[in-house]
């Protein structure tokens, strides 16, 4: 993959960012993508209900302007609750067993909890979601639909990086020591994933070498905000949609995809026992529409073709994430995590 320039000058940031991913746009497929959410019947009956709720591990920012332009187009508040994945599980499941349920609709990164949480039967098969037929099979499971491809990144201050990174092999670099953040495996999920990549790929002396040159953040989002302030120099595993977010406030961050990578997939389910069931399905269907990926995805990878401002995905692996918790404890150990 290309690597990302260290300023986008004489480029727009979009053109900027679509260099930077060494990606091409979607082809224009727009006349073969229905426009998802316009019963009647379900807008009107959505209308009656009230607020809706989103739990949501997506980028403030993005989601944000997610449900803005939802409540733009159909008057229609969403509250917003942002978690990360193990604090998603533990809301949900304590909502389920107190028989008082808030979320109507979910949007997580974590497989291994969507399959769990599927097996109890939390969610509505995907079948009851409009808009399910124009995704393909391979972003679909039973209950949940990916809305979003985040295939992670290197990021680096360019003001404290002047040389473009080469790969991941830059995190171990001994000219990095004391630069270098990277994501807590405990946080489980994608993140862990991650780290099980890197093992499989460069072996244990990685993730000890790792580990001697940086420290654990707890999330994407605030370990990607202490790069662009210049608290730390690089940092892996980037989510692209933060750092979309971070460039368009002009911050000094480079972005690369090396290979190899995993993607951070968005899933969607919507709640078995949704206390708003239309709005549930009217969000559902706006989020798959391509009016609502262009804003998900803005900048970023979809699932499906043909969504204005989106790009290609690069070349990405998948570590089986049903033994990545097994894996953790031992990611802990050779990071020297405490």
């Amino acid at each position: 993959m290309n690597d990302i320039p260290s300023t986008p000058t004489g480029a727009s940031r979009r053109t900027f960012l679509h260099q930077a991913a060494g990606v091409v746009l979607a082809p224009p497929l727009l006349t073969a993508m229905p426009a998802f959410a316009q019963d009647a019947g379900l807008i009107a009956a959505a209308r009656k209900e009230g607020k809706g709720s989103l739990y949501a591990v997506t980028d403030p920012t993005i989601i944000q302007a997610l449900v803005a332009r939802f409540k733009e187009k159909y008057g229609i508040e969403i509250e917003v609750t942002r978690l990360i994945s193990g604090a998603l599980g533990q809301r949900l499941t304590a909502e389920h067993d107190s028989g008082s349920p808030v979320a109507d609709v979910v949007m997580d990164t974590d497989k291994l909890l969507q399959e769990t949480l599927a097996a109890r039967r939390y969610y509505v098969p995907i079948t009851e979601i409009p808009g399910h037929q124009t995704y393909p099979d391979s972003a679909k499971t039973a209950t949940s639909i990916i809305v979003s491809h985040i295939p992670y990144s290197l990021v680096w201050n360019t003001s404290l990086i002047k040389e473009t990174p080469k790969g991941w092999e830059d995190l171990i670099d001994p000219k990095n020591k004391g630069r270098v953040l990277f994501i807590d495996p405990r946080v489980g999920g994608s993140p862990a994933l991650w780290h099980v990549l890197m093992r499989e790929t460069y072996g244990d002396a990685f993730l000890r070498t790792l580990g001697q040159n940086g420290q654990a953040a707890p999330s994407a989002v605030p370990g990607l905000q202490r790069i662009a302030a210049g608290a730390q120099a690089i940092y892996a595993p980037g989510v692209h949609q933060v750092v979309v977010g971070l460039v368009a406030k002009n911050a000094p961050v480079g972005e690369s995809f090396p290979q190899p990578t995993v993607s951070s997939d968005t899933c969607l389910s919507v709640m078995a026992k949704a206390p708003r069931p239309a709005i549930a399905r009217l969000l559902s269907a706006f989020i798959l529409s391509v009016e609502g990926q262009a804003i998900l995805n803005k900048d970023g990878f979809s699932p499906i073709r043909g969504v204005p401002g989106t790009m290609a995905l690069p070349k990405m692996t998948t570590p089986d994430f049903r033994t990545s918790k097994d894996k953790i404890p031992g990611l802990v150990s050779l990071l020297g995590l405490t």
